[in-house]
């Protein structure tokens, strides 16, 4: 029998492994983005097989010219950034629409702030068909030429915190939100093309917010609270 206070209730998390891209598309990754000098040695690597790509929507590169000797590149966790998305013709609107309805389901319906979650591109598991119901749906399917066919991934929920659905709730969740790697578009840019990125974003989750909160009652206005708080924190 296990111990009274081991018996008590507790949240529970499924966890499941995400699939790395297959080789080909591996091989495409490295072609178009690694120094050719290390082209071969990134491909044979093993542990470049672990490949999943983290969806920046918020960050562009800066390509400035460089003298450093420095050419490191690697595969795991790859870093594939907005000005990139656009480059390699993935509409990066769809991912957003995702994005926002995931962050609201975390707010308002969990209650979690989302600190340090991850968002990244990777196939859909092996066999969407598992007798768990909640495993039936594989998610929205992405179709591009360059990765093939794909889905948006959530990983790492060991630092979400539990937020009061308030006003000190919100301020909680906005700081996560800007302590997070850029995943999410980010208002506030000069870019017209992230400029429509960041109200896609903000309608989809207004609009994911009111299905689940209603339109009355006190909690109803915490959704345009927290973009009006992110909003504000981004002309700092």
């Amino acid at each position: 029998m296990f111990p009274t206070k081991q018996r008590e209730r507790c949240n529970l998390l499924i966890t499941e492994r995400i699939p790395p891209f297959p080789q080909h598309v591996r091989d495409a990754i490295v072609d178009l983005y690694c120094p050719e000098s290390l082209r071969p040695t990134i491909k044979a690597s093993e542990a470049n097989k672990d490949c999943l790509i983290r969806l920046y929507l918020g960050r562009r590169r800066r390509l400035e010219k460089t003298n450093s000797k420095f050419h490191g590149f690697t595969l795991r966790n790859f870093p594939l950034q907005q000005d990139q998305v656009e480059a390699i013709g993935l509409d990066g609107g769809q991912y957003a629409r995702i994005m926002a309805e995931t962050l609201a389901e975390f707010y308002w319906s969990a209650h979690i702030d989302a600190n340090d979650v991850e968002f990244v591109l990777a196939p859909s598991r092996a066999n969407p068909s598992l007798e768990s119901g909640s495993y039936k749906n594989p998610g929205t399917i992405f179709r591009s030429h360059l990765l093939g066919e794909h889905v948006l991934w959530v990983l790492d929920f060991d630092c979400c915190k539990h937020m009061s659905l308030d006003e000190a709730g919100v301020e909680q969740a906005v700081k996560a939100f800007y302590k997070n790697d850029p995943y999410f578009p980010r208002p506030g840019r000069d870019n017209v093309n992230d400029q429509a990125l960041w109200r896609e974003f903000k309608g989809c989750f207004m609009e994911k917010s009111n299905v689940i909160l209603g339109h009355e009652g006190p909690e109803a206005r915490l959704p345009a609270l927290w973009l009006d708080m992110v909003e504000q924190k981004s002309r700092k």
